[in-house]
């Protein structure tokens, strides 16, 4: 187990087996921001870009000046889709890190990500 800091998420990092994605994190685990998004629905906005695989990008909200950086990946292999695994992941974010302004998710299947910091 090793504790380190991506960008401003402070991750810990428990490897239980299968392929992780060196941006998203361990397996199984959510990790949030500690602070709060100061746009009311910013987070919404990015968790449903989120739904889509994303290989690192820049995502803008709407008409400000809020940039925040985005990543998805996935490793099927259990018969599901990828969609449906990026949706549960930003469904775990979203109940776990609400209104929250950087959030992760990884499984062994997919992983989610984004946050203000550009960590690509």
């Amino acid at each position: 187990m090793a504790t380190v800091l991506i960008s401003s998420l402070i991750v810990t990092m428990i490897n239980v087996g299968g392929a992780l994605d060196p941006l998203c994190g361990a397996s199984n685990e959510w990790f949030c921001s500690p602070t709060d998004f100061n746009i009311p629905d910013a987070q919404d906005h990015l968790l449903r870009k989120l739904t889509v695989t994303i290989n690192c990008d820049e995502a803008r909200y709407r008409n400000s000046p809020l940039v925040a950086y985005v990543h998805t990946s996935c490793a099927i292999a259990n018969g599901g889709t990828c969609g449906d695994c990026l949706r549960r992941a930003t469904q775990i974010m979203s109940e776990n890190c609400p209104g929250k302004d950087g959030a992760q998710y990884g499984n062994e299947e997919c992983c989610a990500r984004y946050e203000l910091n550009n960590f690509c």
